[in-house]
Order: structure tokens, then sequence, then C-alpha cells
């Protein structure tokens, strides 16, 4: 088996692929850019006609309340271009080419977040983007329920990565990763883990509870009006 990674970081991507020689191969590519999408689709078709899976992990946060949130608009735009705009149109260009591949399972997975369920006043944005992926992988999974495409969704909590600037609380990585393919394999499609399972198999009580936690344990500044 192989795998094809992208991303912006030409040198990481360099270093991923030399530490694992003949079995990880990669493009240079913006998930921001719909024409970078379109050539990855295109490269793919060229280079590695056999890749049978999609995985949609791209993703930014921006850490910042709404009443502290004066930047320009932008920097909202290329959250919501990265982390929603980009999976839709990555699903929907490749959907038609594992629709060809009639012989075999294909996989269009995307990666949302336990805040598409529990939305984090600290990043509205990002937890905005990972409920429309939510709701749009409902669909794209009924839409393919009748072909080999199988349609997962992975439902992290926070983890100890770097998104949304480094720090060092969460899940540990590697025991996640290893939870999360083992249901995977299991045959589940929509797969969270501890706070995210809990989340999206929660009633609706239970998840404005779980956000107000959150938000008060993070001391998420409100605006103010004055009389």
């Amino acid at each position: 088996p192989k795998v094809i990674i992208t991303g912006r970081r030409l040198a990481v991507l360099q270093k991923v692929a030399d530490t694992h020689p003949g079995k990880v191969f990669f493009l240079q590519s913006d998930a921001g850019s719909a024409r970078d999408r379109d050539a990855l689709l295109e490269w793919v078709k060229a280079e590695h006609s056999d890749c049978n899976a999609l995985i949609n992990n791209a993703g930014i946060q921006r850490p910042i309340s709404l009443s502290k949130d004066t930047a320009d608009w932008q920097e909202r735009a290329t959250e919501i271009e990265i982390n929603l705009n980009g999976p839709i149109h990555l699903c929907t260009i490749f959907t038609p080419y594992f629709l060809s591949k009639t012989k075999e399972t294909t996989v269009l997975a995307n990666v949302s977040s336990g805040l598409a369920f529990v939305p984090l006043c600290a990043g509205p944005v990002y937890s905005a983007t990972k409920a429309a992926i939510h709701n749009y992988t409902m669909s794209l999974r009924y839409s393919l329920e009748d072909t080999k495409v199988r349609v997962l969704e992975i439902i992290p909590p926070a983890v100890k990565t770097n998104l949304g600037g480094s720090h060092d609380f969460g899940e540990e990585l590697d025991e996640y990763v290893a939870a999360t393919m083992d249901r995977v394999e299991a045959g589940e499609v929509e797969v969270g883990y501890k706070f995210s399972d809990k989340g999206r198999l929660a009633d609706r009580a239970t998840l404005d509870g779980m956000m107000q936690y959150l938000c008060n344990n993070m001391n998420v500044p409100k605006f103010s009006q004055e009389e």
C-alpha cells in the first residue's frame, strides 16, 4: 500500500516521503485554492490512477471570540475556504472518478470535529464550518449508499497537535489515531472519540451544557452594551 499526501509546506512533505521511501508520495498543493484542488485530481489520475481513497484533513482554526475579532474579512473567508469549500469541492470532483472504479470499494472521508456538535465560542467560524461538513457528509453518504463509494466522517476531539497554535492539551495523538482506525476497520462510518463521541450522541440539553462548560472554562469574552 502507498499513501499520497498534499500540503503547502514542501519541506514537511519531502521529510515524510524521505522517511517512508517508496510508500509515501506527495504533491505540493493548497487546499484553499480551487485551481490547486482541480490540479490535484488531474495529477492523481495521471500519476496515481490506483488511488482509491480521499481524506479531507486540511483545516485552520482562528482562536478568537466574536467580540474580539476585528480582523479583515479575508481572514474569515480563508478559514471557510479551507475548512468547508475545499472538502466539498474535492468530494464533488473525486466522486465521479471513484464511481468509475466499478470493481473496487473506494472511500471519501471528511474530518470534522467534536466542535461540529458543541460549538467553541473561542473558535466560532471553525466550529460552524465543521458543523456544515458534518451535514454535508451525511448528505453525501445518503447519495452514495447504493454504490461502492464508502463515505466516512472522522470526528476528533481536542488532540495534541498544532491546530489553532501549538498546545499541550487534548488526547494523545497516537492513542487517538489507533482507536479511530480500529473503529473504521470495524465498519463504522461516523467515528468520534471521548468528548466528540459524547457530543455527537448527546441530546440538546446535554449539548447546551457542554457548550457552556467550554465557554466558561475558557473565559470567552462577550460583547458589552452600555445603556
